[in-house]
């Protein structure tokens, strides 16, 4: 407690103090410094006035407000911002006397060297949630955090000497970062979130930092067959020890044929049919978790091991069920063009895909051009991204079904309608839920209700 204290008192000195954002994130940032100064001022800005009645705050003496619509222009006077993830600064220019920060800035620079960091436009979740479930098959102390929907600061307090901390990491919680993981996992680089910043490249940046601050005795794993990580790396400077996988390519950790060899000098057999994960991506996020648990002293044979058991999280190439003999999977956590790509290769008799959503300015070409090149499907269309993908297609000589849906409510009842028997629907979007849902989630859950709500 006093170390943290100590270590608290450099971080923050005399510098007075805001918290931008009063969601999750930022209010388990305001009980975490509250706890050990309750004294100190903070000021709290967020575009929700009503937060100055939150329970929270009411009794707090020591706090003060900049609300509403231009509170963004109201906290240049403040030396220390602590900006939640969900609050762009795409627009904002930074006083020279003002440092930005983040509870994923402070988190890394009390815990840094016991933490595992992991990142990648896609694959995040899934990565995190299989280490730490071979972690704890093999009897270590982990603690799951991050954007995964733990708030760090909200388990600081559980933190031991030997406890192995598991970071799924965004890029607004590495964007205004100073610190970095001791071991460092980034996983691809594609085009998402671009509302947020103002270019890919200030995306791809943020992402970046997860390496930016490590040492000499640090490690950063990275997967070296990701076409736009790799023409990145090339103008990174890094002196933490850097080890790559790769499938069927020249790396430290690679995998072909049923076997995963390390420095092309040791050979460990895989077993395709018990790893339960669907995709050549999952064998990719699999030799991340076997890297990092090697980075930590576990023997490679008792990760894969463990590995074996873990099931998958739902709306990831999750098997639904079957109905009227149609099969359905549910992969609603696809956002992005690469994601329902990868969707694709995995399940391998897709007849109909649900593609669309919400527009966030990302380019689709790679889609069209993947789509039109393999055997014709059934497309049920739906949203702005589902006018976008139909207008595309229908620029060149497609020959599979288009059918735009105005209700999402109706895709499993057309799904039925075009699909041949034995065969598979496969939901992956391609694209954000932010027109028809909150998120991801809520998305893949009314997917699986339509589902269950058909009788035989």
């Amino acid at each position: 407690m006093s170390n943290i204290l100590l270590h608290l008192k450099d971080f923050i000195g005399v510098k007075s103090v805001a918290i931008v954002g009063f969601g999750r994130e930022g209010q388990s940032t305001y009980k975490f410094l509250r706890s050990y100064f309750p004294q100190l001022n903070i000021c709290i800005a967020d575009v929700n006035e009503a937060i100055s009645e939150h329970g929270l705050l009411k009794c707090d003496d020591n706090i003060s407000f900049e609300l509403g619509e231009d509170f963004i222009e109201e906290i240049k006077n403040y030396g220390l911002l602590f900006k939640s993830p969900g609050i762009s600064f795409k627009n904002y220019i930074i006083p020279d006397n003002q440092h930005i920060s983040s509870q994923t800035d402070l988190f890394l620079h009390l815990f840094s060297n016991q933490t595992i960091g992991v990142t990648g436009t896609k694959g995040k979740s899934t990565t995190v949630s299989m280490l730490k479930f071979v972690l704890d098959k093999l009897n270590k102390d982990a603690m799951l955090i991050g954007n995964i929907g733990i708030p760090a600061l909200d388990v600081a307090h559980k933190i031991k000497d030997n406890t192995v901390i598991v970071y799924e990491l965004s890029s607004h919680q590495l964007e205004f970062v100073h610190n970095s993981p001791h071991i460092s996992i980034l996983l691809n680089l594609y085009q998402e979130h671009l509302d947020h910043y103002n270019s890919y490249e200030d995306y791809r940046n943020a992402k970046w930092n997860i390496l930016k601050y490590q040492n000499a005795n640090d490690f950063f794993i990275y997967c070296n067959n990701e076409k736009q990580l790799m023409q990145d790396i090339v103008n990174k400077e890094f002196i933490s020890k850097g080890i790559s996988y790769s499938l069927n390519s020249q790396a430290d950790m690679s995998y072909d044929e049923g076997l995963f060899r390390i420095n092309e000098d040791i050979a460990i057999g895989f077993n395709r049919n018990e790893f339960k994960l669907l995709g050549n991506h999952n064998i990719n996020n699999l030799m991340a978790v076997l890297l990092a648990g090697k980075s930590l002293g576990v023997d490679y044979d008792n990760s894969l091991k463990a590995a074996y058991d873990f099931g998958g999280l739902e709306h990831r190439l999750e098997f639904v069920g079957e109905k009227q003999g149609v099969k359905f999977y549910n992969d609603s956590i696809a956002t992005i063009p690469q994601a329902c790509i990868k969707a694709m290769e995995s399940v391998d008799d897709v007849d109909t895909l649900i593609l669309g959503g919400f527009d966030r300015g990302i380019d689709y070409s790679m889609l069209i051009n993947y789509l039109y090149n393999i055997k014709p499907l059934n497309l049920l269309l739906v949203g702005e991204v589902g006018d976008i993908i139909k207008k595309l297609l229908t620029e060149t000589d497609y020959k599979g079904v288009m059918l735009k849906v105005k209700s999402f409510d109706n895709v499993i009842l057309k799904a039925l309608e075009l699909t041949t028997k034995g065969m598979s629907v496969l939901l992956s979007p391609a694209a954000s839920s932010y027109d028809m849902f909150k998120n991801f989630e809520e998305r893949g859950e009314k997917y699986k209700a339509l589902i269950e709500a058909i009788k035989e």
